[in-house]
């Protein structure tokens, strides 16, 4: 990793194309470093994802105050401390920092973004592993915009006594769409609108700020659990889940509960479909091909039990869902480097738990970076 900047106790790395901001201190004070390190390219964001809705119209002055006041006045006071110390590091308006945090949220309220996306996980521990480990290979599968921009891991190292944690996403988004803490506690978030509902609620919390402060106070998926339980959710997604001991995937609907579902055995593959039994509702295929996918990543399992680690996992998600003529690939996985139906695979992450160690990589040819290791551990401290 080679440091590219520095302000106050935050440092800016940069590993294979990736930005890595490690920042220490309070909330505030995380939050500054974070403005000051990652303007330039929070600015880029804003320029390919909401500054043409600016320009528009679409997004108006009063649904930007709408927006930005809903997230930073229902937050916990966490966050709302990190937004004032983004706005005070990068001298942005508050307004602005917290709208291009909600941009996912309001993207699907006013379905400007694409629904359906393709995600997919592996979870894979104790007896299915090499070694009883938890290992865990995510893909996250969205608009090819997305790559027009870096993929980010922040590395948190709060001073209040929160959890340290380490989340990819993109420039100025902090929820925690992959994310793993120092106690070993790990989720990632998959688009769940095609079966939970396409509705978010502007009258609840935005779920993005939620699931920063439950990642920042849990040591076992046991207390994850238990607290993805106690919220109601403003938009429809899928959780995968897990820790050191064991994974699960919670399915969460804006209009109908949340549903936890176990493991049969100590693997799991987590798409964008409700599987849940409980619901009592169909299985449901999607655009992103989520049934095909779920079905090779579990038959990709079966095949390696007793052998995962972090380069088997690697592999795994690196076997593609599509030929290059746009056939099924057989014996396929559930990667997309190009957009061959919804979506593409913006950025890959593969966690080994016990060792607090993640692979990062960018599939997209045209913006191909190979899998990138990061040591956690070094990084907290």
């Amino acid at each position: 990793m080679n440091q590219i900047k520095e302000s106050g106790a935050g440092k800016l790395y940069e590993a294979n194309g990736f930005l890595v901001p490690v920042v220490s201190g309070s909330a505030r004070e995380m939050g500054a470093q974070y403005g000051a390190l990652m303007v330039d390219a929070m600015q880029q964001t804003w320029d390919l994802l909401v500054a043409p809705g600016r320009k528009s119209g679409a997004i108006s002055d009063e649904e930007l105050k709408k927006w930005s006041r809903r997230a930073y006045s229902t937050c916990s006071t966490r966050n709302r401390l990190w937004y004032e110390g983004v706005a005070e590091g990068s001298g942005w308006p508050i307004e602005n920092v917290v709208m291009l945090d909600q941009v996912m949220e309001f993207g699907i309220f006013q379905s400007k973004v694409h629904s359906f996306a393709g995600c997919t996980s592996i979870l894979s521990w104790g007896g299915h592993s090499h070694d009883g480990g938890m290992y865990i290979g995510r893909n996250m599968d969205w608009s090819e915009a997305f790559n027009e921009f870096p993929q980010v891991l922040t590395v948190r190292r709060p001073t209040d006594g929160s959890y340290k944690f380490a989340a990819l996403a993109w420039p100025g988004m902090y929820c925690p769409f992959t994310v793993l803490n120092e106690h070993g506690v790990y989720l990632d978030v998959h688009d769940g609108t095609s079966m939970g509902g396409s509705l978010v609620y502007t009258d609840r919390p935005s779920i993005l700020n939620t699931l920063t402060d439950i990642l920042s106070e849990v040591d076992s998926l046991e207390t994850l659990i238990r607290r993805l339980n106690g919220i109601a959710t403003s938009t429809s997604m899928i959780l995968s889940i897990g820790d050191g001991n064991g994974g699960a995937s919670m399915e969460c609907s804006s209009l109908g509960g949340n549903r936890l579902r176990v493991a049969e055995g100590d693997s799991l593959a987590v798409v964008n479909t409700f599987l849940a039994a409980d619901w009592g509702l169909g299985q449901r295929e999607t655009v992103s091909n989520s049934l095909r996918r779920f079905a090779n990543m579990t038959a990709r399992l079966a095949e390696n039990k007793g052998k995962i680690d972090a380069g088997v996992t690697r592999k795994l998600m690196d076997l593609r869902l599509f030929n290059e003529d746009g056939s099924f690939a057989e014996n396929g996985g559930c990667t997309k480097p190009t957009k061959q139906d919804a979506d593409l695979t913006t950025h890959q992450m593969v966690t080994d738990v016990e060792n607090r160690a993640v692979w990062l990589k960018v599939p997209v040819p045209a913006h191909f970076a190979d899998w990138t290791e990061i040591d956690l551990n070094a990084l907290w401290g």
